[in-house]
């Protein structure tokens, strides 16, 4: 399966670099930067973060975003993504850098193609843009990954698209020894245009057991198979996702359940309310969050959030509060 990573990667860096002879068309440059603080609960006392110690969302941070295109006579045929943070840990008193996009796709008669950094093919974390905010989907609760290292395909179709995807398995960090991560989601309906999209996936390999950036176990002796079913409907101002996992890792079984439903008010939806609840039952560990947040864009550039959170497993209360701040140079 290496190999067949390193064939995946070969063919999207050779599609990227026909680009040479075409001219750069578009730059976009924004700025990003945050900060969050809250109450645990079970820390009894101030956090600044809205996640768990060793997750990478949200911490106090500042960073950049680029996706810079480029074109021929028929048009975009290539673009490259990049996206960075500085982050302040606050419980280990250091900062952290955070690497999300770090990619280049190409176009091509058959598809699309990507190499680096980039989203797997599996879920609503395929194409659900969650990088701001304080309430996050599964990913976040170990199944899936919301970012992660390989190469992949997608070809968009009137009613639908189809995405492939050959990854190490590792998420935010890096290790390509052993590990990979096959990944497939094929999905009906386009959100912005039919208002849902019900997409079917499977993913399967060996992975290493990470945290965020650390890798602590490098040898990639978990199994994983699981398939699941996502759907996303809107409807007027209300919005609703759900997604629903089942396999195995290793050898345990493997489930979780994710709703989310989010309501909009005002002129360009400035206010949203939502709630959600995530189920998870891994390695013998079953575990209830349930979770409610708002959201009101103070400008155009700039955002306030609130979150809460329940963790049955741990009876963990947790609230947060950001300002996040995204602007365009």
């Amino acid at each position: 399966m290496k190999r067949a990573l390193v064939v995946v990667i070969a063919l999207a860096a050779n599609s990227m670099f026909a680009a040479q002879t075409v001219s750069a068309a578009d730059s976009l440059f924004y700025v990003e930067a945050q900060g969050v603080a809250g109450y645990s609960s079970e820390e009894n006392g101030a956090i600044y973060r809205s996640g768990g110690k060793d997750d990478v969302m949200q911490k106090n941070s500042i960073g950049f975003d680029l996706i810079k295109k480029f074109s021929g006579a028929a048009g975009d045929v290539a673009s490259v993504g990049f996206q960075f943070r500085l982050a302040y840990d606050a419980d280990m008193e250091k900062v952290e850098p955070q690497l999300f996009n770090a990619y280049l796709k190409g176009k091509t008669p058959i598809g699309d193609l990507w190499i680096g950094h980039d989203r797997i093919a599996f879920g609503l974390a395929s194409y659900w843009d969650t990088h701001g905010d304080l309430l996050q989907p599964l990913p976040m609760y170990g199944f899936g990954f919301d970012r992660d290292w390989g190469g992949g395909f997608s070809k968009d179709f009137s009613k639908g698209d189809l995405k492939l995807a050959l990854t190490t398995g590792t998420g935010m960090g890096f290790l390509l020894d052993e590990n990979f991560l096959g990944s497939a989601r094929g999905s009906f309906g386009v959100l912005s245009y039919d208002n849902y999209n019900i997409g079917l996936s499977f993913m399967g390999g060996k992975i290493p057991y990470t945290m965020g950036y650390t890798i602590h176990d490098t040898m990639p002796d978990e199994t994983v198979l699981i398939g699941g079913v996502d759907i996303a409907f809107n409807y007027n101002n209300i919005e609703q996702k759900a997604e629903v996992n089942y396999g195995v890792r290793g050898d345990k079984q493997a489930l979780a359940a994710f709703y989310r439903i989010g309501v909009n008010f005002f002129d360009e939806n400035r206010l949203k309310l939502e709630a959600q609840y995530a189920y998870t039952d891994k390695d013998g560990i079953s575990n209830h969050t349930p979770g409610s947040g708002v959201t009101f864009r103070l400008t155009q550039d700039l955002t306030l959030r609130t979150m809460y959170e329940w963790s049955s497993v741990s009876d963990e209360h947790r609230v947060a509060v950001q300002l996040y701040a995204y602007f365009g140079l």
